[in-house]
Parts: structure tokens; C-alpha cells; sequence
């Protein structure tokens, strides 16, 4: 098959020819370092917490640890750990027996709290997995990201079905007057 140029009228282009100097611009502006995004790390930190680099571990804390906390997050974040470079170092729940058993089955001096703003206070947690029951999320989430943690918010971050209490109307919402930081 022979191609032959398209002809078009004077000061118009074809799209393939239009496609060709597109990728060609492309091509040098990635080569400059006019659009280039620093490496993180390189310039001042954005929040006032630590920046972690790519091989720093993290630091996690869970509010939550109950059966849905441990087994969907603790569990799996426990058998996963040193492939994913994290450190598994407080836990919080209300019951005191569920705060005791996932101290002693995280092991390695893990923290445990009955109050999820002691947990809070630990200056070296990267992130916090909350999974406490739906009308907690909110508060749970908003203080954590006032803390300068990450967060891993588990569900009530939307609708729940009718034939489910909604608390109110309130879960997934902030309370009013808060302000968030992060």
C-alpha cells in the first residue's frame, strides 16, 4: 500500500500532522526541567509532620479493633509488614480485653489505649486506620488530621442504607466549627 500526503488548504493541518508536533512538544518540554516536580523531600515539607522518604517505615496506629479493625486492617497489616516497610505500634478500642489481645498478638512493645486522643499525642505515628462504628468516623478522622496523621478512613464516609440508623444525619460529616488541618 503506498501512502501519499494529504493536501489540505493553506494554513491547516492534518491531524496526524497535528498529533506528530504535539508529541514533539511533549517530548522537549519533558526533557526541561521548566515542568519538572521536585523529588519529595528536596524542598521544605508542606505540614509541619515528618517527611518520609521512600524508605523510611510507617508508623501506623489503629482506632478500631474490633472485628472489622482486626481483621480487615490489624490482620493484614501485621502479616504484611516488612514487605510493606510499616510498623504496627498502637491500637485503640474501648474494650480493654480487645486493646489487651491485639497488644499481645502486634507484639514488639505496641501501645495500647482506651482513648483514641492518647493515641494521638504519639508523635511518631505516620498514619491511623479508624475503624470505629459509623457515628465515630467523623470525629475520629477530624482529629487525627488535626494531629498531623494520615488516615484511612473505613466506611460512614458515605451513605448508609435506609433500613441503617444514620446517627442523626451526621456521620461522615463534620461537626460544626471544625477545622480541619492536614
Amino acid at each position: 500500500m503506498h501512502l501519499t500526503k494529504q493536501t489540505t488548504p493553506a494554513g491547516r493541518e492534518t491531524r496526524r500532522e497535528f498529533l506528530r508536533q504535539a508529541a514533539a512538544a511533549a517530548a522537549v518540554a519533558a526533557s526541561t526541567s521548566l515542568l519538572r516536580t521536585p523529588v519529595y523531600g528536596q524542598t521544605p515539607a508542606p505540614s509541619a509532620g515528618r517527611v518520609i522518604g521512600a524508605n523510611d517505615r510507617i508508623v501506623l496506629g489503629f482506632v478500631g479493633v474490633g472485628g472489622q479493625g482486626w481483621n480487615a486492617h490489624v490482620r493484614l497489616c501485621q502479616k504484611f509488614a516488612q514487605q510493606n516497610n510499616v510498623a504496627l505500634a498502637a491500637v485503640c478500642a474501648v474494650s480493654k480485653t480487645r486493646v489487651d489481645e491485639a497488644k499481645r498478638v502486634i507484639g514488639g512493645g505496641c501501645a495500647g489505649f482506651e482513648d483514641y486522643r492518647k493515641l494521638l499525642e504519639r508523635k511518631d505515628l505516620d498514619a491511623v486506620f479508624c475503624s470505629t462504628v459509623d457515628h465515630w468516623h467523623a470525629p475520629v478522622s477530624i482529629d487525627s488530621l488535626n494531629a498531623g496523621k494520615h488516615v484511612y478512613g473505613h466506611a460512614g464516609s458515605h451513605p448508609r442504607p435506609q433500613s441503617q440508623p444514620d446517627h442523626g444525619g451526621q456521620q461522615g460529616r463534620a461537626p460544626p466549627g471544625a477545622a480541619v488541618h492536614g
